[in-house]
């Protein structure tokens, strides 16, 4: 990591709880935070956020259930996680007070009550707002609402902020004094405009596969594929040169660049290896890229795409591919298997609408 996003002990301080690869953290690194800890159940994601947050003193691989924040540990600003969603659903009328599957998502409010943060930021699923007539929604409010926190709740798409993936969160954001927070404002649309964008106060056009992945040295394709499965009758597709990808689940293997239209039960060929990138940029706005790789123009993303070839049929995506359409940097480094990475990439917060998200908070007035 470069020295120019090294936080000053000064910096505010987060804690990340159901913490995965760090999405949300990384997010609130780049936008001037300093990570002080993380809490995950999972081994290989702990080893991930290790690695790449040195800076974070306390990161702990152990359940929720089994862990109560240390005074050192409380001295956090920010307390922000994404509560798995099973815990969110009702199961025959059950009330969701009653589920016994929502105890995850108990012991986060039960930690923002000890540590008691200036902010708390909370990511899920969509659906969480309206599933049981809204009545988790409803308990959700409540139960931050028992331990000083009134929540402001959004649902927001992905690539409405510059990511090359249409993936639609549910976000809340609570302040412990009750202010109303701003939130950030929506830089891409479908009908944006490619060339001149925010230069005339206007939305860049979404971010599209192949602007995000086309200058890997790497071969490139038309589509991008989502395999069918059970819920649909054959694939879906997307042209790669004007459309972003669609939501990145747990399982990489989903997701396929095609030559041609994906058809029926197609199998992607292997992976093919993984692009060699740049982790010393030469000059600062290379290294610009390499932070936030999806907030440059992409014009200068394409400059060397016709020394690329095509694919020949389709193929996996590599896992620099799917951490570029998540829109984590090159030079994030993620443990594991390729199964383990694949789940904890797609498991994630994209790191450049997190940025946007706690440069609003860090500088709400």
């Amino acid at each position: 990591m470069s020295q120019l996003y090294v936080p000053n002990k000064s910096a505010p301080r987060s804690l990340d709880l159901f913490a995965g690869a760090g999405g949300l953290s990384l997010g609130f690194l780049l936008a001037g935070g300093n990570p002080l800890g993380s809490v995950d159940f999972d081994a290989d994601s702990v080893k991930t956020f290790s690695k790449n947050f040195p800076m974070s003193k306390y990161n702990h691989h152990l359940s929720i259930e089994d862990w109560t924040p240390s005074k050192s540990e409380s001295k956090v600003d920010v307390v922000i996680g994404g509560p798995p969603c099973q815990g969110f659903s009702l199961a025959r009328g059950t009330r969701f007070v009653d589920d016994p599957r929502n105890k995850l998502y108990k012991h986060f409010v039960r930690i923002v009550s000890i540590i008691k943060p200036e902010w708390v930021v909370m990511e899920n699923v969509e659906g969480i707002l309206n599933i049981g007539s809204g009545e988790i929604l409803s308990q959700i409010l409540e139960d931050f609402s028992n331990v000083g926190y009134q929540l402001e709740y959004k649902v927001v798409n992905m690539a409405q902020h510059g990511v090359p993936q249409s993936r639609r969160r549910a976000i809340f954001v609570g302040h412990k004094a009750g202010k109303q927070f701003v939130w950030p404002e929506e830089t891409h649309s479908k009908d944006g405009d490619l060339s001149e964008g925010l230069l005339f106060g206007g939305k860049r056009k979404l971010l599209a596969v192949n602007e995000a992945l086309s200058d890997l040295n790497i071969s490139y394709g038309q589509y991008f594929a989502h395999r069918a499965n059970s819920q649909m009758r054959g694939p879906r597709n997307r042209i790669a040169d004007d459309q972003p990808a669609f939501t990145l689940r747990v399982r990489g293997d989903e997701f396929a660049i095609c030559e041609n239209p994906a058809t029926s039960s197609f199998i992607p060929e292997h992976r093919v290896d993984e692009p060699r990138t740049q982790i010393a940029p030469k000059n600062e706005f290379q290294e610009f890229m390499q932070i936030l790789p999806n907030w440059a123009e992409s014009p200068l993303l394409k400059t060397t795409r016709s020394a690329r070839k095509l694919v020949s049929g389709s193929r996996y995506l590599t896992m620099r591919e799917q951490a570029r359409l998540q829109s984590f940097p090159d030079w994030f480094d993620f443990q594991g298997v390729k199964t383990s990475q694949s789940r904890q990439i797609g498991n994630a917060v994209p790191p450049v609408f997190g940025a946007k998200l706690f440069s609003a908070i860090l500088n709400f007035k």
